[in-house]
């Protein structure tokens, strides 16, 4: 057997979501739960002919209307497929072997993984009990091998933002190490540092339509930098990184403003809803600015999930995970979706750990990055 790279052997099996999840309510991703703009779907219906799907994808007209949706040049964009490539192009453009990447944990576990892959190192913070990123942690553990900081923002799974003052002291300090600000839940939180890739030159800023978009399925996802620094990736980049039919419906979704902003509306009012509902089932949970409550139900968590499951409503849960096993992930979706989680979650408060929620997330002041978030 031909073997491959050492880097390759170590890494942990990728965790992909169950298969079967069509027609039940999918709070296990983060996906959007109603679907994109109707007019996206028209768009979409009209760009699968033989001529549009026989040509090579052409990019430049749409990264200056994109550009000018994101509220920044032409050539401060790049698009990726999905945030993911977007990460590995990081990886590829800046990332030698034993460089090191300096993250938070728990996060989103790709970051670990492109770097991995690429023959680095990675360095982990904790979040503490608290579940506040510990910045003078982080600045202590800056080094003259750190080649990257990835930071979610908000974050996944904890959906907890990290305030802009902290992000400010962490690019003035961390000036010749690029950082990373994936801003994939930003439709949900409103908190943006898009406008300072021109003030801070080791600054990058990852989007996605995966989300508040509902386009999941098209892997469209955005990258933004100062042009220097961008020109340097683009080197890096896949001559065709997105295909015609995602960048059709980005167009098309980038007209939709409204649409999406009355969704993220729904979302918050949803996540109150539920977060009220957990309090009064004693349910501690993190604090979340995202599209989903990560919460700890206690030694049941598990079974919880299987049950709801059974009444076709996903969450997403980490059995083969030590440290995660009391918790689950729930996205949040409409109103009529939340208020039927909630009734299905008051029907199993019998097995809930209805225990004081102080020191809720202690796992999470040793945790060792181990699975997938997505």
């Amino acid at each position: 057997m031909i073997r491959p790279r050492k880097a390759v052997e170590s890494l942990q099996k990728y965790r992909p979501p169950r298969e079967g999840r069509s027609g039940k309510l999918r709070l296990d991703f983060n996906e959007n739960t109603i679907g994109c703009a109707p007019q996206v779907l028209r768009t979409l219906r009209r760009a699968l002919n033989a001529d549009w799907l026989s040509r090579y994808p052409e990019y430049e007209e749409c990264r200056r209307t994109l550009a000018k949706f994101f509220e920044v040049s032409a050539d401060e964009i790049l698009f990726s497929n999905g945030v993911d490539d977007a990460i590995k192009l990081v990886c590829d453009t800046f990332v030698d072997p034993g460089d090191v990447l300096l993250i938070p944990a728990p996060t989103f576990p790709m970051y670990q993984f492109f770097h991995s892959v690429a023959g680095g190192k990675t360095t982990v913070v904790h979040y503490d009990e608290n579940l506040r990123l510990p910045v003078q942690k982080i600045l202590a553990a800056l080094t003259k091998r750190t080649r990257w900081v990835a930071l979610a923002n908000p974050n996944n799974p904890t959906g907890t933002l990290i305030s802009k003052s902290d992000l400010r002291t962490l690019l003035r300090a961390a000036s010749d190490t690029l950082v990373l600000v994936d801003e994939a839940y930003f439709d949900f939180s409103g908190e943006t540092v898009l406008p300072w890739i021109n003030n801070f030159q080791n600054l990058v800023v990852t989007r996605s339509f995966s989300k508040a978009f509902g386009l999941a399925a098209l892997r469209m996802g955005f990258i933004f930098a100062n042009s220097k620094l961008l020109a340097m990736m683009r080197r890096a980049h896949s001559a065709f990184p997105v295909n015609s039919l995602a960048l059709a419906c980005a167009l098309e979704a980038g007209k939709e403003k409204d649409y999406v902003r009355r969704y993220a509306q729904i979302v918050r009012a949803s996540r109150a809803e539920l977060c009220r509902a957990l309090d009064a089932l004693g349910v501690p949970y993190a604090p979340s600015a995202a599209n989903f409550v990560l919460a700890r139900f206690g030694e049941k968590a598990e079974e919880i999930a299987r049950r709801l499951r059974k009444r076709n409503i996903l969450v997403r849960d980490w059995n083969y995970d030590p440290h995660l096993r009391d918790y689950l992930r729930i996205t949040v979706g409409s109103a009529a979706q939340t208020r039927f989680l909630i009734g299905e979650l008051k029907r199993h408060e019998h097995l809930m750990d209805r225990r004081d929620g102080s020191g809720a997330w202690r796992e999470f002041a040793t945790y060792s990055p181990t699975g997938c978030f997505a």
